[in-house]
């Protein structure tokens, strides 16, 4: 299979997966504590990397000894940071506005480009910029009642949070991935970062009874350590390998309206009239910066 084809199918997987994970998520952030979930979903995640690194004979140590400074910002920006957004956000809002929210990333990595100097803003690319924010503003412009959870404005917010986040992680980790390889670059990313969340998870344990979480809250953390932690992450880092993290950022671009639609099928959210204009606006606002 040539490159643009491995490239197009690893995003086309990511996305699809991305759709459950904002779904399942929701499910899991809903009956779990936010700081234990974040726990279990990381040391679930821990342990698979750790038996893959075993299996593939991956020396992660002189990786870490050679990187330390980059491995140990990955992990604070992918892991940590990411995830205290993302699952607390996640809990207040809608997935469907989560994923919207996502889709924002290959502005972000632009606009975190052009603070290093790597690229040059134009008229075409500014444009794009500000009409994909325009699309957050609508956004954040909807209406109040039934249609939406009470603390919303807040979970929003949060997932602003986390895709800053993903962002600086997704430009931080391309030299790594180009270095190292996405396994073992999402091996020691993952590990990193879930030695960092330990104390903040343990924090959460006191309290939390496991017998009180249903089923579909152990199944949505489950799908969030072994799919969105495992297969997604290594899915990103070969995209990385292949594209510019920017190209890779808006080939996800599908996650929103393919959430959406999920949500109104399998959990009767509205998509609303400010859902369905922001959408448009943040993705074509994401396209004219992938133009300019």
């Amino acid at each position: 299979m040539s490159t643009r084809g491995r490239f197009y199918l690893a995003m086309g997987m990511h996305t699809l997966l991305a759709a459950g994970t904002y779904l399942l998520g929701k499910a899991a952030t809903t009956h779990f504590p936010v700081l234990v979930l974040g726990l279990f979903r990381f040391s679930v995640a821990a342990v698979v990397f750790l038996l893959l690194a075993r299996f593939r004979h991956y020396d992660l140590r002189e990786a870490l000894r050679t990187d330390r400074r980059s491995f140990l910002l990955a992990g604070f920006l992918g892991v940590l940071l990411n995830q205290i957004g993302f699952l607390w956000g996640l809990k207040l809002t809608l997935p469907s506005h989560a994923a919207l929210l996502y889709a924002l990333t290959p502005t972000v990595v632009l606009l975190l480009a052009w603070m290093r100097g790597l690229e040059r803003p134009s008229v075409l690319k500014v444009g794009g910029i500000l009409l994909a924010f325009s699309g957050v503003v609508v956004l954040f412009n909807g209406r109040h009642g039934n249609e939406l959870p009470p603390h919303w404005v807040a979970g929003d917010l949060l997932v602003m949070v986390a895709v800053v986040a993903w962002a600086g992680y997704t430009v931080v980790s391309r030299p790594l991935v180009m270095r190292y390889g996405a396994e073992r670059t999402t091996a020691l990313s993952i590990l990193v970062g879930s030695a960092m969340f330990l104390p903040l998870g343990l924090v959460g344990l006191p309290g939390f009874h496991p017998a009180q979480i249903p089923a579909i809250g152990w199944i949505g953390g489950l799908y969030l350590g072994l799919v969105a932690s495992v297969v997604m992450y290594l899915l990103w880092f070969h995209a990385l390998r292949l594209r510019e993290p920017s190209r890779v950022a808006i080939a996800a671009n599908g996650q929103p309206i393919l959430t959406a639609v999920l949500a109104w099928v399998f959990l009767a959210q509205p998509i609303t009239p400010q859902f369905g204009v922001g959408t448009v606006l943040v993705i074509v606002g994401v396209v004219l910066t992938q133009l300019g």
